[in-house]
């Protein structure tokens, strides 16, 4: 059992070809940085579904909720980091970014989880 971390960014014109080439270099960037690789999930994005237009970037990642505090701590900031740098690199999106029920939010040009 876990929880959920979920990501949505939306807009009116898909990812161009050089920002879905950064994305996709971010994201290699943190799974194979990712200390729990073997333990638990790596970030992933959905496959773009053209009936959904304006969702650009959609995906999940379950954490184990057997981490220890720590590694539960680690892990949710590694994959808010990604999602940091991955907003950076995607302009003019509405994002919306959370774990189960609790939103992060977008502070000083990082995501944060909500207090």
């Amino acid at each position: 059992m876990g929880v959920s971390f979920y990501y949505t960014a939306e807009r009116n014109t898909p990812l161009t070809p050089q920002e879905q080439e950064e994305v996709a270099s971010i994201i290699d960037k943190y799974n194979d940085n990712f200390e729990h690789a073997e333990d638990a999930e790596s970030f992933d994005l959905y496959a773009y579904d053209d009936s959904e237009s304006e969702v650009i970037l959609a995906g999940a990642t379950k954490i184990s909720s057997s981490m220890d505090v720590e590694d539960l701590i680690y892990t949710l900031g590694h994959w808010l980091e990604c999602l940091t740098d991955i907003r950076l690199a995607v302009t003019d999106a509405d994002w919306h970014v959370h774990l189960d029920d609790t939103d992060a939010v977008w502070v000083d040009d990082k995501w944060q989880m909500e207090e």
